[in-house]
């Protein structure tokens, strides 16, 4: 099933949920559960033994959007390694505390 959530299309898959951004895939997220049981978000590929959680699938999403637009200057080789590194950094967006 396929639904909208502001500017962000989401698709429910058998683990993690498919996240579209103009109609185009810019990655997954997977459901968690807080030590204080409520529900938060992580990014399908953040396999740390820790990962970085998200409270609400906006939050997630945007946080792959941002690491995608970082991917995609890098990919077109305008950005040396260390640059990637500074602008993820500068732009790392919040998270629910671990």
């Amino acid at each position: 099933m396929r639904y909208k959530d502001g500017e962000f299309e989401f698709e429910d898959g058998e683990t993690e949920i498919r996240v579209f951004h103009k109609r185009r895939p810019i990655g997954t997220i997977e459901t968690m559960v807080e030590a204080s049981g409520r529900y938060c978000f992580r990014l399908g590929f953040d396999r740390r033994k820790k990962p970085r959680t998200y409270r609400g699938r906006v939050h997630a999403a945007q946080a792959l959007l941002v690491i995608d637009s970082i991917r995609k200057e890098a990919s077109r080789g305008k950005l040396a390694i260390e640059e990637v590194i500074v602008r993820a950094w500068d732009t790392k967006p919040s998270s629910a505390p671990s």
